[in-house]
């Protein structure tokens, strides 16, 4: 009887704390940077009485099914304090033409367990820099792991920019029968030293995820080093201060120390002399 109540009591606790545990959304994403690296994006969010909020500083593991029940774990990832996490794939990982990933979040103190699967066939993207009568043009094309053309697929060609892609052309273009698109570039773009990279982007597809093809490309205007870092200004750090900074605060400041000091001086002169006698 003892040992029941005791087994009933854990059981009560037990299902009291898993209650107690929120529940984890997870969004997965596959992205291919080709010729670089292929990962899986994890994004991680619950709901709350604020509403929906960031699932940080939490693991989660990542498996790779290769028959109905197998799983074989790759590794573990945790997300940061926007709820975000990155997971590199090695080339024997991302190889097969058909992948499923598995991703769990199991034995946290805060959330319940759950998981997210995630198939992607392979595709191949590759992008170019042609000329064709003085006129500059990104040549792209989409296929499959075997090397068949990938027709009516949406791809989207943006130039590099410090804060966000500049879309070039039109938001988007759809490869013909032969798995390409041509798109010109109609304007000349600044660039450091001239150079510029475009990116070719297959987005979000659902059997292909995020595919990406980059091309540097030396097409763009040199960009003029407007920066006056390395000049005297009263902007700069400071030992680039403007000499006139230098100069007159401290002639100031020795104008008002020197008379002062000399009053001083002639003080302990007179309190040390002796006094004439008549």
């Amino acid at each position: 009887m003892k040992y029941f109540i005791i087994l009933t009591l854990l059981f009560i606790a037990t299902g009291a704390n898993s209650q107690d545990k929120k529940k984890a959304r997870l969004s997965v994403q596959y992205v291919n940077v080709m010729n670089t690296e292929a990962y899986l994006s994890l994004s991680a969010k619950y709901k709350s009485g604020n509403g929906f909020e960031p699932v940080t500083d939490v693991e989660f593991h990542v498996y790779q099914k290769f028959a109905e029940d197998s799983l074989v774990q790759l590794g573990s990832t945790t997300t940061n304090e926007t709820g975000r996490a990155k997971f590199v794939l090695s080339k024997e990982q991302d190889s097969p033409d058909l992948k499923t990933f598995v991703i769990k979040l199991e034995n946290d103190l805060k959330f319940s367990d759950s998981e997210s699967e995630l198939t992607i066939r392979k595709a191949i993207l590759t992008a170019t820099l042609e000329t064709v009568d003085s006129l500059n043009q990104i040549s792209a094309t989409l296929a499959d792991g075997a090397g068949q053309a990938l027709p009516g697929q949406s791809l989207r060609v943006q130039l590099q920019r410090m804060y966000a892609p500049l879309i070039i052309g039109e938001e988007s273009y759809e490869t013909g029968d032969d798995g390409s698109i041509i798109v010109p570039i109609e304007e000349t773009m600044p660039g450091i030293d001239g150079n510029l990279t475009f990116e070719v982007v297959l987005n979000e597809s659902d059997d292909y995820g995020t595919i990406k093809a980059l091309v540097n490309a030396p097409i763009g205007t040199p960009v003029v080093d407007q920066s006056t870092f390395d000049k005297r200004t009263m902007w700069s750090p400071p030992s680039k201060t403007p000499y006139y900074l230098l100069i007159f605060p401290n002639l100031i400041i020795l104008g008002v120390w020197i008379p002062i000091l000399f009053l001083i001086i002639n003080l302990f002169r007179i309190l040390n002399a002796k006094p004439n006698k008549l």
